[in-house]
C-alpha cells in the first residue's frame, strides 16, 4: 500500500528517533559540503525538492529507501554541522551567508522550520520489492556498483554481508568506504565459487549475484571463504599498514592455491613477514632511478595501477607472489596430489590392521570402516599404505585432522 504525506522540516527533525536513514541496502553519506549546502539555500529560496520515499516498518518508524542523503542534510543543519555558503545571497534583505542555523534570524529561521517536504510512504511490502524499489530510483545516479549491488535480493548479498564483517577486515589499512570491503567480499567469493583466479570486474560480480540469488552459505565455497579470510586474520594479529585493496585479493587468491596444495599449517607468522618484506622491498624498488629498477617489479607495480581486476593482471601479480614466497619461506612441503586411498590400497590397509579400528579396537566389517592417514593428508601425510590404518567412522569422525 502506498500513501503520500507532507511534513515541515521542523517535523522531520522532531521525528528523526523515528527514521532510520540506513537500512542495509544503503550506501553511506557521500554528499559533500558544498552540496549540503545546496540544499538547504534551496530551502530558503523555496526551490521544489523532490519528494522522500519511506518503508513503514511499524505505527511510526520508517526505514529510508530514497532521500537518506536529503533528511541527513537538513538534520546535521538543525544540529549547527555547518554552515550556508560564505558567498550566500540574502533572503528577503537578511543576511544568510556563513550562518549555521542556531545563528539564523528567526524570520529566516522560520522558513526552513515550515517548509513542506513531500513523502511516498510504502507500507506492508516485503523485503525484495523495497530492495527493488530503492534500485530504480536511484537509476541514473551516481551510485557505485557495490552500492547498487548491495541492494540486489537474494542469499548471495546476504552472504557477501557476513563476509565483508569478518574480522580480517578489521587489520587492513583502507575503510568500508562506500562498501569496499563488500567488494572485495564478492571479488574473493567468485574466486571461491569459480575455485580459480578469474576476472573480477563488475559485470561479473553481478552476474554472481543474479546466478546465486539461493547461495547457502552453509556450502564448501562458502566455508572457504571463511578458512581463508580465518587463516589472514592469525597472519596479522593487528592493524597492517601493507595491506592495501589490491593486495589484499592477491594475497586472498594466494592462500586459495597454497591451502590445499601445501602445508601451510602454523605458518602463519612466516608468511605474514615475507608478505610484510615483499611490500617492504617493492616499495623501495620504486624510489630507485628507472634504470636501476627490476623490471619485474616495475611491470608488477603497472598490473597493481592498471585493470586490476582483470584475469591478466591477477594471474602475474599471483605468480610473483607465489615465486617470492616459495623462494623465500623455506619448508612449505607439498602435498601428495592423491588425496584419497585407491581400493587396491584400501584392501592391503584392511588386511593389514586385520580389520579393527587402531583407535578403539572394534572390529569392522568390510563395508563399515575408513581409510585414514597416520599423518593427515593435509599435514602433508602421504597416500600410501604405510601411512593408512582402519578406523571406523566414529573414531575417524573425532580424530579428524590430528595426528
Amino acid at each position: 500500500m502506498l500513501t503520500k504525506a507532507t511534513w515541515p522540516l521542523f517535523t522531520l527533525s522532531k521525528k528523526r528517533s523515528k527514521i532510520n536513514t540506513n537500512p542495509d541496502y544503503q550506501r553511506p553519506s557521500v554528499w559533500t559540503k558544498a552540496q549540503k549546502q545546496m540544499l538547504i539555500d534551496s530551502i530558503l529560496r523555496d526551490f521544489d525538492i523532490p519528494k522522500i520515499y519511506l518503508h513503514k516498518t511499524s505505527d511510526d518508524t520508517f526505514d529510508v529507501i530514497d532521500g537518506q542523503q536529503r533528511i541527513r542534510t537538513i538534520w546535521s543543519f538543525y544540529d549547527d554541522e555547518f554552515a550556508l555558503p560564505k558567498d550566500a545571497e540574502p533572503v528577503n534583505g537578511i543576511v544568510v551567508a556563513n550562518k549555521k542555523y542556531s545563528e539564523l534570524h528567526m524570520d529566516i529561521a522560520t522558513i526552513i522550520d515550515s517548509y513542506n517536504l513531500d513523502f511516498v510512504i510504502l507500507d506492508n511490502e516485503d523485503e525484495d520489492e523495497i530492495r527493488e524499489m530503492f534500485l530504480r530510483l536511484q537509476n541514473g545516479t551516481s551510485l557505485k556498483a557495490q552500492e547498487k549491488r548491495n541492494a540486489m535480493p537474494g542469499q548471495m548479498r546476504d552472504f557477501i554481508k557476513k563476509v565483508s564483517a569478518h574480522e580480517f577486515f578489521q587489520k587492513v589499512s583502507f575503510n568500508n568506504s562506500r562498501f569496499t570491503y563488500d567488494l572485495i567480499a564478492a571479488q574473493v567469493t567468485l574466486f571461491c565459487i569459480k575455485k580459480k583466479i578469474c576476472n573480477i570486474k563488475d559485470k561479473d560480480l553481478n552476474a554472481m549475484y543474479e546466478d546465486n540469488r539461493d547461495f547457502n552459505d552453509n556450502s564448501a565455497e562458502a566455508k572457504t571463504v571463511f578458512k581463508i579470510l580465518d587463516y589472514m586474520n592469525t597472519m596479522f594479529p593487528s592493524k597492517c599498514p601493507e595491506l592495501k585493496r589490491y593486495n589484499v585479493i592477491s594475497l586472498f587468491a594466494l592462500i586459495m592455491d597454497m591451502m590445499p596444495n601445501y602445508d601451510i599449517r602454523d605458518r602463519e607468522k612466516d608468511i605474514a613477514d615475507w608478505f610484510i618484506q615483499f611490500e617492504t622491498d617493492r616499495i623501495l624498488e620504486e624510489e630507485k632511478v628507472p634504470e636501476e629498477q627490476d623490471p619485474i617489479l616495475v611491470l608488477y607495480h603497472e598490473k597493481v595501477s592498471h585493470s586490476t581486476d582483470t584475469v591478466d593482471s591477477l594471474k602475474f601479480r599471483h605468480d610473483l607472489l607465489k615465486e617470492s614466497l616459495l623462494t623465500k619461506v623455506h619448508n612449505l612441503p607439498l602435498k601428495d596430489s592423491k588425496r584419497n586411498f585407491d581400493e587396491s590400497q584400501r584392501q592391503v590397509i584392511y588386511r593389514k590392521d586385520r580389520g579393527i579400528c587402531q583407535i578403539c579396537g572394534k572390529a569392522c566389517e568390510w563395508n563399515d570402516w575408513e581409510a585414514d592417514h597416520i599423518v593427515p593428508w593435509s599435514k602433508g601425510g602421504k597416500t600410501e599404505i604405510e601411512n593408512g590404518q582402519v578406523l571406523c567412522p566414529t573414531c575417524n569422525s573425532k580424530k579428524s585432522d590430528n595426528v
